[in-house]
């Protein structure tokens, strides 16, 4: 069994298709089939079923296809940790963040870190925090940031900062030049929310649900920037992060704090907890901190 044999074989999988996979991975179908036929023969069952429909794995192919996915996870951060002998002259780093986090915290956080690591090819992602968990464990990211404490135990995580949910609102808003709001007080008011698949809405849901709160939605969107366009164009309200307003170029939005419950949450970094925590990685780890601490500072 060889390396080459389950990169082929977890292609196929991937694609559902001989002809894709086999220009996946860069080789000739017919040399892609060979080369399946032998892994088939050496551990003695079929692997795949083919039809008019495509090609699916068999339950042996599944098995086989579980334990690929992590050898090929081992060879990756046995590379990665191979190069690390050369210092952080060069690299990856896949690193996925939740929309609300990103909008306020990457730009600076990834200006610090070029700045510092200038041959470290950063990729970052827009997911879920569902997602990122998920995407930690099957090794396609390196890092997250996201909530705290993780769905998962097999996430490991440290820290960043509290992140506090605030009402926006257009400057000539009634409750505007009042310091806070007491969640109740939300009651029936018009807003426009991010979509229940994200986990700030499901917050403050819940807060709101706990003060006796249903506030009237008037309008679903799945971008901050844009909420806070609408607000600024419609007058209506919306509860997001604090931080939010930190890089908006404009003075007609503010925030006013909330409470009877106040809505917060911890960020993280997150990382698989039987992962390699590479060096790139725990220099990132740093320039998030740094990055968090600098959010504290006045704007």
């Amino acid at each position: 069994m060889e390396i080459r044999q389950l990169r082929y074989l977890l292609a196929i999988a991937e694609e559902a298709n001989f002809t894709r996979a086999a220009e996946k991975v860069f080789v000739s179908q017919s040399a892609l089939s060979q080369q399946i036929q032998v892994l088939e023969g050496e551990v003695g069952a079929v692997l795949l079923e083919r039809s008019k429909r495509g090609v699916r794995l068999t339950p042996a192919g599944e098995a086989l296809c579980h334990h690929a996915r992590r050898i090929m996870l081992e060879v990756e951060q046995a590379g990665i940790a191979l190069k690390e002998l050369e210092g952080l002259g060069r690299g990856d780093l896949r690193v996925g963040v939740v929309q609300t986090v990103n909008d306020y915290l990457i730009p600076a956080l990834v200006s610090a870190f070029a700045h510092d690591y200038p041959h470290i090819r950063l990729m970052i992602e827009e997911l879920s925090s569902d997602d990122i968990e998920d995407r930690l464990i099957s090794g396609d990211l390196q890092l997250g940031l996201s909530f705290i404490p993780a769905a998962s135990p097999a996430i490991d995580a440290e820290p960043l900062f509290e992140e506090e949910l605030v009402l926006i609102i257009r400057r000539d808003h009634p409750f505007a030049g009042r310091d806070s709001v007491a969640v109740a007080d939300l009651h029936g008011m018009p807003m426009v929310q991010l979509a229940r698949t994200f986990c700030t809405r499901r917050l403050w849901e819940e807060k709101a649900r706990l003060a006796g709160a249903i506030p009237h939605i008037m309008m679903e969107m799945n971008t901050v920037s844009t909420i806070l366009s609408i607000v600024e164009k419609t007058g209506l309200a919306s509860v997001l992060p604090r931080h939010t307003l930190r890089e908006l170029r404009s003075d007609a939005l503010t925030s006013l704090t909330l409470h009877s419950p106040s809505p917060s949450r911890t960020v993280g970094v997150l990382w698989a907890r039987d992962g390699y925590v590479c060096a790139a990685s725990r220099a990132f780890i740093s320039a998030a901190h740094g990055a968090s601490v600098a959010l504290a500072q006045p704007s």
